[in-house]
C-alpha cells in the first residue's frame, strides 16, 4: 500500500509540476495582456488634467505687479522757443461778393451753321409709312405736319421740314433713307 500511497503522490506532485509548468509558460502572455488592458483603458478613458500656477515667475518683466523696471527719462533738456512773425503790409485783394457781376471777357461762340432738311416727293411713297417713319424720328414733328410735309412732297416734288445743325440734319436725312422701304432725303447748305 505503500506503493500505491506513494505512486498517488507522485501523480499528484506530477500533476502539480505540470500545471506549474503551465502556468510559468503562459505568464509573460498574462503579462502582456495586461498590459495592453491597461495601457487601452488609460487612452480611451477620460484623464483628469491638473493645471497648477507657478508661484514665482521667471522674470520680473511678466510680473502680475505692474511690469519690470521703469524706462529711464533721458537726461537731456528740452527748451522751447517761439518765434513770431513780423506782420509785413500787404495790398488786399478785392473780394467779389456772389451778387457783383462777372468782370470776365465772355468770349463770342459763332452759331452752328445751320442746314436745310427736304423731304423729296416719289409717286411710290405709302402716306401712313412716310408720316410714321417722319414722327418717330424728327423730335419736333407731329402727325399733322408728317401729313403736310408728304402732300408738299407729293404735289411740288420736295418739302421743306426744317433748318437743323448740319450733324442733326445729316442723322435726320441717314435714318430715314435707312427705312424700308426707302424714304428720300436731301440736307442742303443754308446759304445755297
Amino acid at each position: 500500500m505503500k506503493d500505491a500511497l506513494f505512486f498517488a503522490i507522485e501523480s499528484k506532485n506530477n500533476t502539480t509540476t505540470n500545471t506549474t509548468r503551465q502556468r510559468n509558460k503562459m505568464a509573460p502572455l498574462q503579462t502582456l495582456l495586461c498590459t495592453i488592458g491597461i495601457t487601452a483603458a488609460a487612452a480611451f478613458s477620460p484623464a483628469h488634467i491638473q493645471h497648477t500656477q507657478r508661484t514665482q515667475s521667471l522674470s520680473p518683466l511678466c510680473s502680475d505687479k505692474g511690469g519690470g523696471s521703469a524706462i529711464a527719462a533721458p537726461k537731456t533738456k528740452t527748451v522751447t522757443t517761439t518765434v513770431t512773425k513780423q506782420k509785413q503790409k500787404q495790398e488786399q485783394k478785392k473780394k467779389y461778393q456772389p451778387s457783383d457781376p462777372d468782370t470776365f471777357k465772355q468770349e463770342d461762340f459763332e452759331d452752328a451753321p445751320m442746314f436745310r432738311l427736304f423731304l423729296i416727293g416719289d409717286e411710290g411713297y405709302d402716306q401712313e409709312h412716310v408720316v410714321t417713319r417722319l414722327v418717330e424720328i424728327i423730335e419736333d414733328c407731329s402727325e399733322d405736319n408728317g401729313a403736310d410735309y408728304f402732300k408738299s412732297a407729293y404735289q411740288g416734288g420736295e418739302a421743306f421740314i426744317g433748318k437743323y445743325p448740319r450733324e442733326i440734319a445729316e442723322t435726320y436725312a441717314e435714318q430715314l433713307i435707312r427705312s424700308e422701304p426707302i424714304i428720300f432725303m436731301d440736307v442742303r447748305d443754308d446759304k445755297d
